[in-house]
């Protein structure tokens, strides 16, 4: 028997307000379009979720913003009389086919987010992902400019210019690389002064991380002997592999792919590497939160 298009918990009215929310960004520019209060524009939220089941929007620090579930009805209700039934069902993923543009760091690219995208694809009929590898520091031109939806990189490159949706991933501890024969190798852990003038290998300067390492050692009166510069943590490591010098890098994704003759040691000093998916406020869609959300939830895995 066919199904019954119905869309029991909501009204023509219900789907205004949500699209006039998502489309003002506050309840009080959405209640005066709607000539309506702003405390009936809450109410009526409140009662959609409550009817739906599901939480549209996330209320933090002053702010609304939509959740996946409301982005999906909001194109729904955008074109509502030939999108009932994608509604009804809420079976989005069989939509047209969507383009989400990512980017990313490499080493973030080559050992977590590739093979991470490559299974989405698999699991995501219709979803086309093009993927690129970019400097940290070009990311936020490549949000601007529309080249790219979806950046994961850095929490440092936010220099709150953009407008910019930020989803944590996780929280990275800098650790020192060196070859196993390092004389360094018999100690449990090592301080920042173990550093000075030994052979370094430093990331450039369009590595976020160059500034952050640099500051912590000017701080501690630090002069290590910079032997050899590098775009990324996976050069850096094939470097120490070859027992050229010592490397400062995030335990994350490298702690499960370092080379043969590498070993990893703790430093007794807190630096860190906070790895955020970014996206424009205005161009987000369920897509790219769909495609966010299922990284971040297989990113938990290397917590544990």
């Amino acid at each position: 028997m066919k199904k019954k298009l119905s869309v029991r918990w909501a009204s023509f009215r219900d789907f205004e307000i949500i699209k006039t929310l998502i489309e003002k960004g506050s309840a009080t520019q959405a209640a005066e379009y709607l000539s309506i209060s702003q405390p009936a524009v809450s109410k009526a939220i409140a009662s959609i979720e409550e009817r739906s089941g599901k939480v549209l929007f996330i209320r933090e620090k002053g702010r609304i913003t939509p959740t996946k579930e409301a982005l999906f009805f909001y194109e729904e209700i955008l074109n509502i009389f030939s999108s009932l039934q994608r509604m009804d069902e809420n079976d989005w993923t069989h939509n047209s086919a969507q383009t989400i543009r990512v980017i990313t760091t490499p080493t973030i690219a080559y050992l977590f987010l590739a093979p991470l995208t490559a299974l989405y694809i698999k699991e995501n009929n219709g979803v086309k992902i093009i993927f690129s590898v970019v400097n940290s520091v070009d990311m936020l031109n490549e949000l601007r400019e529309g080249r790219a939806d979806i950046a994961l990189g850095n929490a440092d490159i936010n220099n709150r210019v953009l407008e910019l949706s930020a989803h944590p991933v996780i929280k990275a501890k800098i650790v020192c690389l060196m070859h196993k024969s390092n004389e360094l190798a018999k100690k449990d852990r090592l301080t920042l002064t173990d550093f000075n003038y030994r052979n370094l290998i430093m990331y450039t300067p369009r590595n976020i991380l160059s500034t952050k390492i640099k500051k912590a050692f000017s701080e501690a009166g630090i002069e290590p002997n910079v032997i050899a510069e590098v775009s990324d943590s996976l050069i850096a490591m094939s470097f120490v592999n070859e027992n050229v010098g010592l490397c400062l890098a995030p335990d994350f994704p490298l702690s499960e792919h370092i080379l043969e003759h590498v070993i990893v040691k703790n430093i007794d000093f807190d630096i860190y590497d906070e790895m955020i998916f970014f996206s424009l406020i205005n161009g987000a869609n369920p897509y790219h939160m769909d495609y966010i959300e299922y990284m971040i939830n297989h990113a938990k895995a290397f917590k544990l």
